[in-house]
């Protein structure tokens, strides 16, 4: 087919970004998984590892979306709170840092998601 390419069927580099934030983080925790030991570590790290993963699948369904000026600064945000979550998983002595960490930078992750879905 030779379909018609349309600037509204290119990908939004603001999402983009994010979504290759979140398969960064992806990387960070099965990088972390392979250095534990403790099956109970693993676990834990594992159920984070999916928690991430389900927003990758999120993030890349809204690929094609637009954004708007706020939804923007958001992106900008999401990727420097992406940055400070890789230094927290070097840094973590304990697996509740890890999970803590984690979840603070998923809540931000979701709000913005949730604001694209409604543009």
């Amino acid at each position: 087919m030779n379909a018609v390419v349309n600037a509204a069927s290119t990908i939004n580099p603001g999402i983009k970004q994010v979504h290759d934030e979140l398969i960064a983080r992806h990387g960070s925790l099965s990088d972390l998984l392979g250095s534990t030991s403790s099956p109970s570590d693993a676990e834990a790290i594992l159920r984070e590892m999916q928690e991430v993963n389900f927003r990758v699948m999120v993030s890349g369904s809204l690929l094609f979306k637009q954004t708007t000026a706020k939804l923007d600064a958001s992106i900008a945000a999401v990727a420097a709170a992406s940055a400070r979550l890789d230094e927290s998983l070097s840094e973590a002595q304990r697996i509740q840092d890890i999970v803590k960490a984690t979840g603070r930078f998923l809540t931000l992750v979701d709000k913005l998601l949730d604001a694209i879905k409604l543009v």
